[in-house]
């Protein structure tokens, strides 16, 4: 019995971290935080009840906490690790290498770990092979394994994937589809505790940004770069930050602010050397 406990709160705790939950916002209403401690260090067996509200809230099955448990976690790990790595390079070809890897799928037993498949397999289409049609059927594919309407907590990569529909919905020309995507994912990013920000997010200003100013609207399009410009310094990140300077840029020069315009020309250069550097 010793060894369950283990087990099951170990197992709780990594999806709970992996979900940036904190111990408070996973047991509101279901338990006490003290007793959701107990759980999660072997001290305490939870009843059946709040075994299943915990698996809900966290967005799992009780069987696959239980698979989870099973598998070599570490292995999969590591090449989740090193597909994230990838991605944030925007090395996309590195990435569909590692996607195409026979059986790689069935190592992957958490709904978020399988929601980022999809949602990198959809990158890739977008990005690599161009293919908007199979990109939003596997991003809309990988938003579906997590993400409901009522749903109290959304995640960070929910947010991202919103977004990147928005964008695929942007290219294929359906700009009204394309705005409720992007004006959702800015929405829902402000519902998001502030301890879950990240560097990635700064995509979804980009986003949205691009595709105000493709309509010509400068002005809010220069709010959204903005945006993504503090989120980037306030991360210390150079994630999408060359494309926010040099939208900017493109921004200002619509403005008739040359000489602003060629500084965040010059900057998103620089931007790209120092990241191309390291």
């Amino acid at each position: 019995m010793e060894g369950y406990l283990d087990t099951f709160g170990n197992v709780l705790k990594a999806i709970r971290k992996e979900r940036k939950l904190t111990q408070k916002m996973l047991s509101q209403d279901i338990c006490s935080q003290s007793v959701l401690s107990r759980i999660e260090n072997g001290e305490e067996l939870p009843n059946v009840l709040v075994m299943q509200q915990l698996c809900q809230r966290l967005g799992v099955t009780m069987d696959q906490v239980m698979v989870y448990n099973s598998v070599n976690v570490k292995e999969t790990d590591i090449l989740l690790e090193s597909m994230a790595y990838h991605f944030g390079k925007k090395e996309y070809e590195k990435l569909d290498e590692l996607l195409q890897r026979p059986g790689l799928i069935n190592q992957l037993y958490l709904d978020t770990d399988i929601q980022l498949y999809f949602y990198y397999a959809g990158s890739c289409e977008f990005f690599l092979h161009g293919n908007c049609e199979k990109a939003l059927s596997l991003l809309k594919q990988g938003l579906s394994y997590t993400f409901k309407l009522d749903k109290m907590h959304v995640s960070k990569e929910e947010v991202q994937l919103i977004s990147c529909i928005g964008k695929v919905y942007g290219d294929m020309g359906n700009l009204e589809e394309a705005e409720q995507y992007l004006k959702k994912s800015i929405y829902l990013f402000y519902r998001l505790p502030n301890q879950r920000g990240s560097a990635e997010l700064t995509k979804i200003f980009y986003n949205y940004a691009s595709f105000l100013y493709q309509k010509e609207q400068y002005t809010l399009a220069n709010e959204q770069i903005d945006c993504g410009i503090h989120l980037a310094r306030q991360k210390n990140s150079f994630y999408y930050l060359e494309e926010l300077f040099l939208l900017k840029s493109r921004v200002l020069h619509q403005r008739k602010e040359e000489q602003e315009a060629l500084t965040y020309q010059q900057l998103s250069a620089e931007v790209k050397r120092i990241a191309n550097f390291g």
